[in-house]
Parts: C-alpha cells; structure tokens; sequence
C-alpha cells in the first residue's frame, strides 16, 4: 500500500495542480479510487432494486414487491459496509480528527431542510419519478413491534454512519476534486473552484429533485465546512447531524416522505 501522498510529495514528482500551494496539505486518501468511488457505487447499485410505494422504477419493472424494500435495505448497508471496511485504514487516516461543532451544526442545518423541502413539496415541484421509499416500519409491521424497531435501527445506521460517509467520501473526496485535477488525490480536500462549485450543484440537484431547493442551499454549506476546516471527517459530522436530527424529526411526526 502507497504511503500518504502529500503536497510536497506532489510537487516534487512534478505533479500538476493545486497541490504546490498548499506544501502542508494531507492530500489523499491512499487508494484513491477504490476509497472513494467503490463504497458510493455498491450503494448506489443496490438502492436501484429499492421498491417505492407506487411500484415504479426498476424494481417495479422487475416486480419486486414493496413488502421487500427492508430486506433489500438491509442488505445495500451490509455490502455498502464491507466495501468501506476493504479499504477502512485508509479511509481512516485520511478523513482525519474533527472539532466539537460541525455535528451540532448539521443538527441545526436540519431546519432549513425541512422548510425548504416541504415548501417544494407544497408548491407541487416534487417530481412523482423522485418518490421516496417512505417505508414506515410501524405501518408495514405491527405497530411497536420488535421486527419494526429492528428495522427502525439498520434504517438509522444508514442514515447517520453510511449515508454521509460514502456520499461525502464520493462527492468531496473524489468529484469536487476531479473536475479541478484528474489526478484528484493531489488537490487539497475543500478547494473550491467554479468548476467544483458547478459540480456540487449539479449534484445536488440530481440526486435530490425532490428537495432541489433544500439540496442546493445544504451542500452549499456544507461545501463551506469542508473549505474552511479542510477536513473531510467535519464535513462528514455535519452531514450525519442533519440526517441523525431528519431521522428524528420523521420518526417524531410521521412525515416519512422525507426517507
């Protein structure tokens, strides 16, 4: 396994980008692409099989039944986590320590997201191709039951532990990057450019039409997080605050359009 690399290791192979500026930059992670893009595109795979409760999408076509949607959730974390443990080590040492406030300030970012979401719904600016699985345990189980609660938790640990970092790892560590360099391991994590700018917007935008105006106004200041710390472990806590606080939010008003 190849050592961290780091801007002055960059520079000294003669290696183009932004990197030279920034000689302390922990550039990386090790095994860049494999860190990156394999655990966000196991994860992508599989939700593609995920039933909605109109029957469309691929699942509909293949006549995989709502009833199943757990038992495919289950398994996208479980293999969504095995590919993040191939290549954990490095993961780890990349993504680095964190400061006490990026957590609470993703909890607090969970407010805008709401309004603006149920103001696009309100507004009829949801798209029906964007439906969610909405899938309420307590509905599609007996009310209060143990297979309920149990599913209640794989569904959490996806949200607050997979979902941020595999997102973050591919959106920050790898494609905001990639637009600046193709050799994205040697730009510093958090540098913004108009390309990388461009790159989160359209992110956003497609991977939550539902939500468009939310996404856009959230990944923007998430985006803000990762340039300011150039940590990705805080701009991953601000992700999971957000998602840990909508978990409960959902599971407390029974909005569960937003899952």
């Amino acid at each position: 396994m190849k050592p961290p690399i780091r801007a002055s290791d960059a520079r000294a192979a003669d290696i183009p980008g932004p990197a030279a500026a920034t000689p302390d930059a922990d550039l990386g992670p090790e095994w860049p692409w494999q860190s990156c893009l394999l655990p966000f595109a196991v994860f992508i795979l599989i939700g593609l099989f995920e039933p909605v409760p109109s029957g469309g999408g691929l699942a509909g076509a293949l006549g995989i039944p709502y009833s199943v949607y757990p038992l495919i959730y289950a398994l996208r974390i479980v293999a969504t986590l095995a590919a993040v443990g191939a290549f954990w080590p490095p993961i780890r040492r990349w993504i680095g320590r964190t400061t006490w406030w990026p957590l609470p300030l993703g909890i607090g970012l969970v407010v805008p997201w709401i309004v603006l979401a149920t103001l696009q719904r309100e507004l009829g600016w949801a798209p029906a191709a964007t439906e969610r699985s909405g899938f309420n345990p307590f509905e599609q189980f007996a009310a209060g039951s143990a297979t309920g609660w149990a599913f209640l938790a794989v569904r959490m640990i996806g949200l607050v532990a997979v979902v941020p970092l595999v997102e973050e790892l591919f959106l920050r560590g790898f494609l905001m990057r990639y637009v600046i360099n193709e050799d994205f391991w040697t730009v510093p994590f958090g540098t913004l450019s108009a390309a990388s700018a461009a790159a989160c917007l359209v992110y956003a935008l497609a991977t939550h039409p539902g939500e468009a105006i939310a996404a856009v106004c959230w990944f923007a200041v998430v985006s803000g997080i990762a340039a300011a710390t150039r940590r990705p472990i805080d701009a991953i806590l601000a992700h999971a605050g957000t998602n840990l606080a909508l978990g409960c939010y959902v599971l407390a008003t029974g909005n569960w359009w937003l899952m």
